[in-house]
């Protein structure tokens, strides 16, 4: 039996290393690895199935076998299954990518939600001694006076805000009074 059958196999078909770390999802180094093994045995179990499977063959005799091939009709049907297999291989890692591109735009846009969410829970926790009926009037009139408005009209109604909580405070016998 020859030696560096993996070697032979990918110069006898002119495979691209590129195509084979697509397929085989393993790294650069690996692959020149796998084609300085003496033996194929010595490759892992399911990168062989791999290479069994692009050659349509079940055993490492018959990949032996293949090598003495020399039919140019039974080379083109190995060069045609290599090449569909391995753009195949490449289309899925392609859908792979834009998949978790579009996954991570999703996390993205969540986790911005999350904290939006979070805020507004932490306000809405302020209000937890508020009866309910007193909460439903103030919402209700707050959006009265928030929705439609222009940037200018709700920081005024922003700065109404902040000066009846200063007035309050100082006035009504707020804890900064009684601190005094």
């Amino acid at each position: 039996m020859m030696t560096k059958l993996f070697e032979r196999l990918v110069t006898k078909f002119s495979i691209k290393v590129t195509d084979l770390i697509k397929y085989m999802d393993i790294s650069k180094a690996t692959i020149y690895n796998y084609r300085n093994l003496e033996k194929f045995s010595d490759i892992p179990q399911d990168k062989q199935l791999k290479i069994l499977y692009l050659f349509g063959k079940e055993t490492e005799e018959e990949l032996e076998l293949v090598l003495d091939e020399s039919d140019a009709e039974m080379l083109n049907k190995y060069l045609n299954r290599i090449s569909s297999i391995l753009a195949d291989s490449i289309n899925g890692k392609k859908e792979e990518i834009a998949s978790l591109e579009e996954l991570t735009a999703q996390n993205e846009r969540l986790l911005k939600e999350n904290a939006s969410l979070q805020r507004q829970l932490t306000v809405m926790q302020k209000f937890s001694d508020i009866d309910e009926f007193t909460k439903a009037v103030l919402f209700d009139k707050i959006s009265e006076i928030v929705v439609g408005a222009s940037a200018a009209e709700m920081k005024e109604f922003l700065d109404y805000l902040d000066i009846f909580s200063k007035y309050r405070e100082v006035v009504g016998g707020g804890k900064k009074r009684d601190d005094r």
